[in-house]
């Protein structure tokens, strides 16, 4: 039989017959549990924009098996979806009289000779082991006594190995080199919500780490990189991800649905997000000028 339901109906059946809670769909899809019950719910307006709700709607509906596509374009064009119902399968029941039944054998009670083949095997593995042991008890090779004169001939050589070794160390005066390495230095000019960050003086490879304060969750997008193309969104079990802009690559937009509790370091030099007070999403473009670095042996 053919039903219309919604999306939301559509994705939490789905879910239910894998048998599926909502914190293990969490773990197995990566979206945020109360994203997913507003996408259940049907609740569109619980997340933060349509791109976040498509982006949602896709990853949930692949990781639960479904066709992305088509809810996809269910939401697009604002209508359910049809689907199949199975109807129930009544089982039947035969009721047996009490005088027909079939009442178990009670099984015999094991006598002793049941229990002989098993002392049998515990014993012969004593005596193996009990044999091992006197082997190796008796194999033991002796100690042998320490001699005074053997501690002060290894001492002796000891102390000729340390004074040969300094005597062959070269100046360090004479091995020393400069290296003339600068710095890379960032840039910061935006508004609220969207940042630009130049930095300069940096050779690849250019990484950017994020990190994320315990019990906040924020999905990442970053184009130009080897982060995936639909993002990745960091919580308590996955609270860090490492992204590498392109070799080469001038530039890289970072999209964040939000900046509370993140941390962010490029090259290991810290990003200040200062300047982004925005409590909603918010999008930082890397520009990357290259450098090459200069060095001179004394």
């Amino acid at each position: 039989m053919l039903t219309i339901k919604t999306i939301g109906q559509v994705l939490k059946e789905k879910r239910t017959s894998l048998g599926l809670g909502l914190s293990e769909a969490e773990q197995l899809t990566q979206v945020q549990k109360l994203y997913i019950v507003a996408l259940e719910t049907d609740d569109y307006k619980a997340l933060p924009g349509d791109f976040y709700i498509k982006a949602y709607l896709k990853q949930y509906a692949e990781k639960l098996g479904l066709n992305a596509d088509r809810i996809i374009q269910a939401y697009d064009e604002g209508k359910g979806i049809t689907v199949e119902d199975k109807e129930d399968i009544l089982e039947t029941y035969h009721f047996v009289k009490p005088s027909e039944r079939v009442e178990p054998e009670e099984e015999e009670p094991k006598t002793w000779r049941h229990y002989v083949p098993i002392i049998s095997l515990s014993a012969a593995a004593l005596l193996i082991v009990v044999g091992v042991f006197a082997a190796v008890i008796m194999n033991k090779p002796e100690t042998p006594d320490l001699i005074t004169n053997d501690y002060s001939y290894s001492k002796s050589v000891a102390s000729t190995s340390k004074a040969a070794t300094s005597a062959t160390k070269p100046p360090e005066s004479s091995t020393q080199a400069s290296s003339s390495v600068l710095e890379p230095t960032i840039a910061i000019t935006g508004t609220s919500s969207a940042m630009v960050a130049t930095i300069s003086n940096i050779s690849d490879p250019v990484k950017v780490d994020f990190s994320a304060a315990a019990g906040r969750t924020i999905w990442i997008g970053m184009t130009n990189s080897n982060v995936a193309a639909n993002g990745q969104t960091l919580t308590d079990g996955a609270n860090t991800l490492s992204g590498l802009v392109t070799t080469g690559a001038e530039n890289s937009v970072i999209t964040l649905g939000s900046v509370q509790g993140l941390t962010l370091t490029v090259n290991g030099k810290a990003l200040d997000l200062s300047s982004l007070t925005t409590t909603g999403p918010a999008k930082i473009t890397l520009q990357i000028n290259r450098t090459t670095t200069n060095s001179a042996a004394q």
